[in-house]
């Protein structure tokens, strides 16, 4: 309830019950009222931050909180909690700060910039619902519109002592990357997959601006008996290869393909990891690319199956 609503409701409430009683109330919140004057806040907030909250302390970049305090009465010193809420597109709080832990900061006269790791303490918002789910799954918020409010409360009374400012925000849905080399189901010359081959990928879409992202290429054979997602759940991979900065890596197996009459079964797929070495997961999976499977043959072979 605001500062106007509260004296309406003690006014309210003078006509109706012990006139000392309201007068003592109304005088409690006057001071109140005087301190909210005297302390003006400002948020500034990236549109389209990551979805990963726990980086959020990483980047300055993504959110600034503004305090403005002249001091005064206060004798140039305030005690407060910061509490922070969530809520989504339409208004509705999906996360809020439990005020038993959230610390006490003391601000000085004059104007105050905090960021991110100041304000919005994880360990001490509780959420619900769809974005509480999707938090300890993922690590993520799900993609959608979504608001952020900050207010300054006292540290003893917590009573507001500003007003809540409020932003909104919105978290992006990425698509994976997605392979193109090898294409699914195709057939290697043994001759030349012995010395290279090269596989292709889309990059992650569209671009994180505030998370650094790598792909582990991994790349599993195919064992007689096996399907080649059983291979890819069961095998440990032949290759796993991180790479960054790239959609492309040039596999060199050397003597491993050197048998060229051997036909080999293998299946690959992309892993995208943010920052932490952690798997891109956009809700579900670890952030694994759909896989393709491919297989190796001599060229006589190739060339048989052509002529048939």
């Amino acid at each position: 309830m605001t500062i106007a609503g509260l004296y309406k409701y003690f006014v309210q409430t003078l006509k109706k019950s012990n006139t000392t009683l309201c007068l003592v109330l109304i005088m409690a919140v006057l001071p109140l009222q005087a301190l909210q004057a005297q302390v003006k806040t400002q948020l500034q907030l990236a549109a389209r931050p990551t979805s990963l909250l726990a980086t959020w302390a990483n980047h300055p970049e993504i959110l600034n909180y503004i305090i403005m305090f002249q001091g005064g009465a206060a004798g140039g010193s305030l005690t407060i909690k910061i509490k922070a809420t969530f809520k989504d597109g339409t208004g509705n709080v999906i996360g809020t700060s439990d005020l038993n832990f959230l610390p006490n900061r003391v601000i000085t006269a004059g104007t105050t910039v905090l960021q991110s790791r100041d304000v919005v303490l994880l360990q001490t918002i509780h959420f619900t619902g769809s974005a509480l789910k999707a938090l300890n799954t993922t690590g993520r918020m799900p993609a959608g519109s979504y608001q952020l409010s900050l207010q300054l409360l006292d540290a003893q009374t917590l009573a507001p002592v500003s007003e809540e400012t409020t932003r909104p925000f919105t978290l992006l849905s990425y698509q994976l990357p997605v392979l193109m080399l090898p294409q699914n189901e195709a057939v290697l010359a043994a001759e030349q997959a012995r010395v290279a081959i090269t596989f292709r990928w889309t990059p992650l879409a569209p671009a994180p601006s505030q998370e650094r992202i790598s792909y582990m290429l991994q790349v599993f054979e195919i064992q007689p008996g096996q399907t080649p997602v059983q291979a890819l759940r069961s095998n440990q991979p032949l290759l796993n290869k991180q790479v960054t900065g790239t959609t492309q890596y040039i596999w060199q197996p050397q003597l491993y393909m050197a048998d060229s009459a051997a036909n080999r079964k293998f299946i690959w797929t992309v892993q995208t990891l943010y920052e932490g070495g952690y798997g891109f997961n956009n809700g579900a999976g670890d952030g694994r690319s759909e896989p393709f499977w491919f297989e190796i043959k001599s060229a006589k072979e190739i060339l048989d199956s052509r002529k048939q």
